[in-house]
């Protein structure tokens, strides 16, 4: 074809040129036939030719991606993070791009990346920390607490940039869920096997086991979640 062609052509100009019907004629039909069959060729080629098989990861292997992992291990580091003093169960995987201080994690938590924890912060055995999520000085958790992207802890009703301050503990109970960008106001308790709201702002204690949405955040139930009864 790659030489046919322009052969062809070639052929074709000098009869023009020459005025030669026969060659036009000729050089004209061969033209047709290898057009045709570039087309055909192209078109068998574009349905019988099988695609790309590209590897499906596993979910598991989606939420533990090793190359942005930062080991929880004594004497590891990053460029992008910073961990300081910290004691971290066994199973912990942590992201890159975070800075935790001389805080305590469980066992198989998961903390992901843009996370600030400060020190004395306890947090239990399977917890998942989503992205961008502030947990200051003072803030307790349980075991299995999930807290959504976003998410902001406080530990102070009047912060100052200087001068006396009050510490006040927040407690986050066994299974409780915080949603996506749900403020936790000092000083509250956060109870087992509830759910704040995304966006929620919680300004006092939420019971065992309940629903907490708006702002201020205010109970919707206290019997089932999903239809499902509360442990």
């Amino acid at each position: 074809m790659m030489v046919a062609g322009p052969s062809m052509g070639l052929l074709y100009l000098i009869g023009l040129v020459e005025y030669r019907v026969l060659t036009l004629q000729v050089t004209a039909a061969a033209l047709m036939i290898l057009f045709a069959g570039i087309l055909t060729w192209i078109g068998y080629t574009m349905f019988t030719e099988p695609a790309t098989a590209r590897p499906r990861a596993s979910e598991a292997e989606l939420d533990d991606l090793s190359p942005e992992t930062v080991a929880p291990r004594p004497g590891a580091a990053s460029r992008f993070s910073f961990v300081t003093d910290c004691l971290i169960g066994e199973g912990t995987v942590i992201r890159d791009q975070v800075n935790l201080y001389k805080c305590k994690i469980g066992k198989n938590c998961k903390i992901e990346s843009f996370v600030y924890i400060e020190e004395g912060v306890v947090i239990g055995d399977r917890c998942k920390i989503k992205p961008n999520v502030f947990i200051p000085t003072g803030v307790r958790m349980g075991d299995d607490v999930f807290v959504g992207p976003n998410a902001t802890f406080t530990n102070d009703k009047y912060p100052r940039t200087a001068g006396d301050w009050k510490l006040l503990e927040t407690t986050i109970g066994k299974g409780a869920s915080i949603g996506a960008h749900a403020v936790i106001l000092p000083g509250v308790r956060v109870g087992s096997n509830s759910i704040v709201g995304a966006g929620a702002v919680v300004t006092k204690d939420v019971p065992d086991g309940s629903i907490a949405v708006g702002n201020p955040a205010r109970i919707l139930t206290m019997s089932t979640i999903r239809g499902r009864p509360i442990a």
